[in-house]
């Protein structure tokens, strides 16, 4: 049996931005993860051990989004998918970083990058 564990509008602050001026100010993120994998034994036993433990991704994640600078948003996701990955190595990821209320023409209320790595081929 397979399943996606879902971490939605994991947020925190960092200074990521492509101008020094952008990485002077903290700024809100957000993050969707997608985490997909054989999740049958988790179903049938109920224990952690045989599942992903979303507390230890949320906390990679707002390590890595507080504790680095990064110039693009594309950066910052492709370091979580990696980071997730040697976490959950047979998993498929999907990783969404969005800079809310980025400094841009227009007012929007996020500029997003999504990066996906599909689950390794089974040998």
């Amino acid at each position: 049996m397979n399943g996606v564990i879902l971490i939605r509008n994991l947020e925190f602050q960092g200074r990521h931005g492509a101008t020094a001026a952008e990485r002077k100010l903290l700024r809100r993120f957000q993050v969707d993860i997608d985490i997909a994998f054989p999740i049958g034994a988790a179903a049938k036993s109920d224990r952690l051990g045989d599942t992903v433990d979303y507390d230890q991704i949320c906390a990679r994640t707002v390590e890595l989004g507080t504790g680095r600078t990064f110039h693009l948003i594309e950066a910052l996701a492709g370091a979580l998918v990696d980071a997730i990955a040697e976490y959950c190595p047979q998993a498929g990821i999907t990783v969404e970083v969005r800079k809310l209320n980025p400094p841009c023409p227009g007012s929007p209320a996020y500029a997003a990058a999504r990066l996906s790595r599909p689950a390794p081929a089974s040998r």
